[in-house]
């Protein structure tokens, strides 16, 4: 008998549980907040007992820590499709847009939900440092070879930009979520405007000092 034949139904099983107590909590998360959803909340979204739900998680910790361990994978892929657009800037702009849309995946708003978390929950900060680190690694390459490429000022330091985007990405989700009559959206191709201006080569910009 093929015991990794046998053993794929029930693998996939334990897979489908997770993504569907994970979509549950992200549902429950985007509602309530992270301190206002109870575990049995989660249990009665995901149509399933406490005790099926502690056998996957044990906590609602353990619940954001595998949220943010999916999100890897996506950044990744993000960061992938970054790489081979012609402008990082207009291809930064454009995943904003997707993120702050209705149609936009519930964890992209969950953003300032789990950064305010992690500020006071050292094991959901641990769990969440890694896969920022990554992220901040995988912008600094990109920004590096935008500025190869003459997008970017290469006299500018490409960890202060690190710093300086991701500041400006997860404020414009907070205040999105904060003040959805600001209407950032539309004011994405301005800010766009602003921040290529700012990166771009002094030769680009002759108002540029």
């Amino acid at each position: 008998m093929d015991l990794e034949a046998a053993s794929t139904p029930q693998a996939d099983h334990r897979a489908e549980q997770r993504r569907r107590i994970l979509s549950a909590a992200v549902l429950c998360f985007s509602r309530e907040g992270f301190h206002g959803t109870s575990m049995q909340q989660i249990c009665t979204e995901a149509g399933m007992s406490p005790g099926a739900l502690y056998r996957y998680f044990p906590s609602k910790e353990a619940i954001i820590g595998a949220i943010v361990e999916g999100e890897r994978a996506e950044k990744g892929q993000m960061f992938e499709e970054l790489e081979r657009a012609p402008s990082l800037i207009d291809a930064l702009t454009e995943k904003l847009a997707e993120m702050l849309s209705p149609e936009a995946d519930p964890c992209a708003k969950l953003g300032p939900e789990i950064m305010a978390e992690a500020i006071r929950n050292p094991r959901l900060r641990s769990a969440l440092e890694p896969v920022e680190e990554e992220t901040r690694a995988m912008l600094r390459t990109a920004l590096v070879r935008a500025a190869g490429r003459g997008e970017i000022d290469a006299r500018l330091d490409p960890d202060d930009l690190v710093v300086l985007l991701q500041v400006i990405g997860d404020g414009l989700v907070l205040h999105h979520l904060l003040h959805p009559d600001w209407d950032l959206t539309g004011r994405l191709p301005a800010f766009s405007a602003l921040v290529r201006r700012m990166v771009a080569p002094r030769d680009m910009d002759p108002d540029r000092p």
